[in-house]
């Protein structure tokens, strides 16, 4: 008489299968064995702001989230320098160190050429001095109604060339962020500049969620250029009229960011920058949460995943 506790080989296979579905089928699955991340998570400022009024009420709230790090913009520093008596005091007094910072030149017009690359110089010596390791590098605006990228792209690649040239003499590490509204924003011309630059010099520092509004495939993308990947704007992308110009608070929005997350952690050894967390603000629109909501919200997401916020207080 069979025991009716027991289980045959075909009772015990088909369950197990119906267990690995269920695994597969839970949020998460595909990190379950991460329990140890090697990327720690910053952010960047621009929830509260784009001036250097925003950066303390910035700092106070990363600080209390647990986030590992921050970035600014290159003016914002040379604003805390120059009027507010220094920017390493307000940056000490919340504990959250400088990774990064922000810094944009023209690479379709040569007359703008020697202005751009001076404050370039001086922002990345600025960044440096603060303890930072990365200019997170973008091409400043154009008019992208009949823009054709191939009309400029020699100027374009070589400009950049010098440019990254200049911030990795400094002892930096340049790393280019294709951006909406700019000279890179499409697929196609992510993949001209980064198959034409001198990437001894110009790494790659992808903002997923810009090449995700901007019409690209950010997994595609990203391990494409998964070598040359030094620092990285975490952003998610939703759409609509939002207060986060479409963004919206991680996990909510159609990147895949998972996906992303876990082809760093298994194709790269280190990055020279670090994996930040960020959301547009738009003064336009009054968003569905505060700063801090939306940088919380984004912050459990990312602890849902495996990574650590150890110094958190909220």
């Amino acid at each position: 008489m069979e025991n009716t506790n027991s289980l045959n080989r075909r009772d015990f296979m088909r369950l197990a299968g119906l267990a690995g579905a269920a695994t597969l089928a839970a949020p998460g699955f595909a990190f379950a064995e991460a329990k140890k991340r090697k990327f720690e998570i910053g952010a960047t400022f621009i929830l509260w702001g784009y001036g250097a009024n925003n950066l303390e009420p910035s700092l106070q709230d990363i600080s209390a989230l647990g986030y590992h790090a921050f970035e600014t913009f290159g003016n914002v520093i040379e604003d805390y320098e120059k009027n507010r008596g220094g920017f390493l005091p307000v940056v000490q007094k919340y504990g959250v160190p400088l990774v990064s910072t922000f810094c944009q030149t023209d690479i379709v017009d040569p007359s703008k050429k020697a202005g751009d690359m001076e404050k370039l110089v001086r922002w990345a010596k600025m960044t440096k001095a603060a303890g930072g390791k990365v200019i997170e590098y973008c091409a400043s605006g154009v008019n992208r109604k009949g823009f054709d990228y191939k009309q400029h792209k020699d100027y374009m690649v070589s400009s950049m060339n010098d440019y990254a040239k200049a911030v990795t003499d400094e002892g930096l590490v340049c790393a280019l962020h294709p951006h909406t509204g700019t000279a890179i924003e499409t697929e196609e011309e992510i993949y001209y500049v980064m198959e034409n630059v001198d990437t001894r010099y110009m790494k790659f520092g992808p903002d997923v969620g810009q090449i995700q509004k901007g019409g690209g495939d950010p997994v595609k993308i990203c391990k494409d250029f998964v070598s040359l990947i030094e620092h990285v704007h975490l952003k998610d992308f939703a759409g609509g009229d939002n207060g986060w110009l479409g963004y919206s608070p991680l996990g909510q929005g159609k990147v895949q960011l998972a996906t992303i997350l876990d082809m760093l952690e298994k194709k790269k050894k280190k990055m020279a920058g670090m994996i930040m967390f960020e959301l547009d603000y738009d003064n336009k629109v009054k968003p569905a949460y505060t700063p801090l909501e939306a940088a919380k919200i984004s912050r459990d997401f990312l602890a849902s995943l495996d990574y650590k916020f150890e110094k958190k207080t909220i």
